[in-house]
């Protein structure tokens, strides 16, 4: 009777971890759909990644047609960020002018608002709790 009971007491004030993997799917919406080239997104679980890109999920889709979808399975819950950007020339990084503004298409998650650099983290963020399809525009 005793174990019983603390067995109870361990169940009910442990925190269950969640093992759920979810899937997100990214519809980008281009803007120069006749470019060619590759989509390249970065799915990122927190702040310093979105920053850094360190510790994000990347992947790289050909860009074909106005809308191009890219799917990332595996995703565990949680608050992530999407950037993607329409690399044209298929160079692997996002062209920019002299004075550092993008060259090529590029979005984020929420389409959050572009002011003299990306949004931050908290603008772009996207609550993952179950699947989910996001869209993103590219400006």
């Amino acid at each position: 009777m005793c174990f019983n009971r603390a067995f109870l007491l361990l169940l009910l004030t442990c925190p269950f971890s969640s093992s759920a993997q979810l899937t997100l799917s990214v519809e980008t919406i281009l803007n120069k759909p006749e470019a060619g080239g590759m989509l390249r997104l970065a799915l990122c679980p927190n702040k310093d990644a979105y920053d850094s890109e360190e510790g994000c999920v990347l992947r790289s889709v050909t860009a074909d047609g106005r809308s191009v979808r890219c799917t990332f399975s595996g995703v565990a819950p949680g608050t992530y960020a999407v950037k993607v950007f329409h690399d044209i020339n298929a160079d692997e990084e996002l062209n920019t002018s002299w004075i550092g503004w993008p060259k090529e298409p590029y979005g984020f998650s929420n389409d959050a608002p572009v002011n003299m650099g990306p949004p931050p983290f908290k603008l772009a963020a996207v609550v993952i709790d179950k699947d989910k399809t996001i869209r993103i525009a590219l400006r």
